[in-house]
């Protein structure tokens, strides 16, 4: 117990850390060190009284408030601190120069307990060599999924000829506090995150385990790998990372099965142990508002009779006397879903289907997406008589299946970067409107000035 208690106090010494070398001057002392193998699996783990991963579930919400799938109405504006209102209002700083920015420091966190885990478990004491490497996977899954999402939220899109040049964000990778902070090229940070996975998979089990879905697994590395190829825009290795992902675990859950999300009117309550088997790694918001509307343009494409995303399971109809508030915790009872999952690979292999000219495959893939969502009996194909047509389908799906899951942002960036779609973001608050047209810069979240200030080599993004 006592050791226990010590790498507890531990990790919340390390995860006071951030970006910014000033708070990543002090090293605990007089605690108990991490040795034992057991005691990086504790630091991997971060398991609350709950029996759920605190450190390592937590990932960002900016996203969703820059995003178009929200709307903010006259009821929901109260909902929303001045920071958040910065972000739905384009603003360009979100947070004051004293205040840190959530979503920054708690990937940082993260990466800088995965580089403690990286260069030591494989030393330490009275553990297997299986568990030492599986350890040490998990903890570069962790550090990838960490960097894909920081270069996704702070960096420009990935554009083949100028992502050597794109300033990325800062890559630590050692434990040395006088590191530099520079920020990488974006290309750079795409290389250590496909580095990391592919060192990743040999030392990982193939599926999730049911009460570890914090963890890691092969079937996690591969559609990590994917979702990184398809944000390069390398489709061929993203359907071939797909494809393995599919091939270890590619279980859909039927929502005819499933009860309606528990946060509906009468405070429905799950059995413990009812999760989301489709889920491949828990990643949720790390801060935030955890209740949005849904925008009208995002309502639209759902069938209101017979998709069972609308009826039952993401929204609900007329709460508090307006119409379709998005509910955030979904059926599984967490918070929205950052992390990758089955479903999300499906969509991933059929859109490389369909910019491959693979029409009938694309639209078998979100076909067999699609039996899983709708009204049991009812008309659920698509079909696609072009490639524009069938990719057209798959971006459609995509947003239908991925609402407020973290995605969507860099769905856009990349959209109106390689295929020209000229998508903007309007949100009106407060009687005001507000437009980020395609192509604006502040599509690129600035970095909390707080850090700038005390890191002059971090250079703030264009605004």
């Amino acid at each position: 117990m006592n050791r226990i208690i010590y790498i507890t106090l531990y990790i919340l010494a390390v995860t006071a850390a951030t970006g910014c070398k000033k708070y990543l001057s002090v090293v605990p002392k007089g605690k108990i060190i991490p040795q034992q193998t057991s005691d990086y699996r504790l630091l991997l783990n971060q398991v609350n009284s709950s029996g759920e991963s605190n450190g390592f579930v937590n990932s960002y919400s900016n996203d969703v408030l820059i995003g178009d799938d929200m709307q903010v109405t006259p009821f929901s504006t109260s909902f929303y601190s001045a920071d958040e209102q910065n972000a739905l209002t384009f603003a360009d700083n979100i947070y004051q120069d004293f205040e840190e920015d959530p979503d920054w420091d708690a990937l940082y966190n993260q990466i800088y307990v995965t580089n403690l885990v990286i260069s030591q478990v494989m030393a330490s004491l009275g553990g297997a060599e299986t568990d030492k490497r599986e350890l040490l996977s998990e903890a570069l899954v962790h550090r990838a999924f960490a960097y894909l999402t920081l270069v996704n939220l702070y960096a420009k899109p990935y554009t083949p000829t100028t992502a050597a040049t794109d300033p990325g964000v800062p890559l630590r990778t050692g434990l040395d506090f006088q590191e530099s902070l520079k920020r990488a090229s974006v290309q750079e940070t795409y290389d250590l995150i496909g580095n990391d996975l592919r060192l990743s998979v040999a030392g990982l089990p193939a599926k999730p385990q049911l009460n570890y879905t914090y963890r890691p697994v092969q079937a996690t590395a591969y559609a990590l790998l994917a979702r990184t190829a398809l944000y390069m825009n390398r489709i061929d290795s993203a359907l071939l990372y797909a494809n393995s992902s599919l091939a270890d675990y590619n279980f859909l859950i039927n929502y005819n099965s499933l009860p309606p999300s528990p946060l509906f009117p009468g405070g429905l309550k799950y059995p413990i142990g009812l999760q989301n088997s489709e889920l491949l790694l828990d990643k949720s918001v790390v801060s935030g508002t955890s209740f949005f509307y849904a925008d009208p343009g995002l309502i639209s494409l759902y069938d209101k009779q017979n998709d069972l995303r609308i009826i039952t399971q993401y929204f609900n109809d007329a709460l508090f006397g307006l119409t379709y508030g998005y509910i955030s915790a979904q059926w599984s009872g967490k918070t929205p879903v950052k992390g990758p999952t089955v479903a999300e690979v499906y969509l991933i292999r059929a859109e490389c289907y369909a910019r491959g000219g693979d029409l009938s495959s694309a639209m078998n893939d979100l076909n067999t997406l699609r039996s899983n969502r709708y009204v049991t009996g009812s008309n659920y194909t698509l079909t696609a008589a072009s490639q524009a047509e069938a990719l057209s389908n798959v971006k459609a799906e995509r947003r239908r299946e991925l609402a407020f899951e973290g995605l969507r942002l860099f769905d856009i960036k990349r959209y109106n970067a390689y295929d020209n779609d000229n998508i903007s973001v309007i949100h009106t608050l407060n009687g005001k409107t507000y437009t980020l047209p395609a192509g604006d810069p502040r599509f690129v979240l600035p970095i909390g000035r707080k850090y700038i200030s005390q890191n002059a080599e971090i250079v703030q993004n264009a605004r």
